[in-house]
């Protein structure tokens, strides 16, 4: 099902990462982890939709997404970088793209941190996020979505590991087979995992040569 909505609000959280704030139609409902699709309803992009992970509780009366500017395309997200409240939007019924199946170790790469930010802030609001893990990898710190929360809501558990830009704060480096043994103590638990494709296969490759069972890994769409 589709529906028409607006834009409520904008508001930059990166240098190159928009927070969407957005109508919820009547109707609507979907569940922690589940994503839409979305695009501006032109007529340049009216039937060019993609995926986002919605990161506002189900209970709430707005839709929030957040969404990362990638304006080398000059495409939906750069014109998305460029909308205005009131523009008009049409996005997609909800569909399951993470579940949460227990305790374990979330695993993201920039802007795939995002579906991941609603299981934190309700398993945060249940005093259930204590022994979950975050390994988080990200180019410079100026890239790290929410850095502030995501200390907050990991503290000694959050591990930001950058690639293109050395400091002292921060490990160095890209989430490898190495890394991963450095920062998980048993495989014998789940794990979520989200970034671009290849991160994602090569996560889920090292994950399992450290013996996780494939079954207890999840990636993205």
């Amino acid at each position: 099902m589709k529906y028409p909505i607006k834009i409520l609000d904008k508001s930059w959280l990166t240098h190159n990462v928009i927070l969407l704030v957005l109508e919820k139609p009547e109707g609507f409902t979907h569940n922690i982890g589940q994503a839409i699709e979305l695009t501006l309803d032109t007529p340049k992009f009216r039937s060019k939709f993609a995926p986002f992970t919605l990161v506002n509780s189900p209970e709430g009366e707005q839709l929030k997404l957040i969404v990362k500017i990638y304006p080398q395309h000059h495409g939906l997200t750069e014109a998305l970088s460029q909308a205005k409240p009131t523009d008009p939007l049409i996005i997609t019924s909800a569909w399951d793209s993470y579940v949460y199946k227990g305790k374990g170790t979330f695993i993201a790469a920039g802007s795939g941190i995002t579906p991941f930010i609603p299981m934190f802030r309700n398993l945060n609001n249940k005093k259930l996020l204590g022994k979950h893990r975050l390994i988080y990898a990200n180019r410079r710190v100026n890239d790290i979505i929410l850095q502030a929360e995501l200390h907050d809501l990991f503290k000694q558990n959050f591990y930001n590991i950058l690639s293109d830009e050395k400091n002292s704060d921060y490990d160095y480096g890209t989430i490898d087979y190495n890394y991963l043994l450095s920062k998980i103590d048993k495989f014998d638990q789940h794990f979520y995992v989200c970034g671009p494709d290849a991160f994602m296969d090569n996560v889920k490759k090292d994950l399992i040569r450290g013996g996780a069972k494939e079954a207890n890994i999840q990636t993205g769409y």
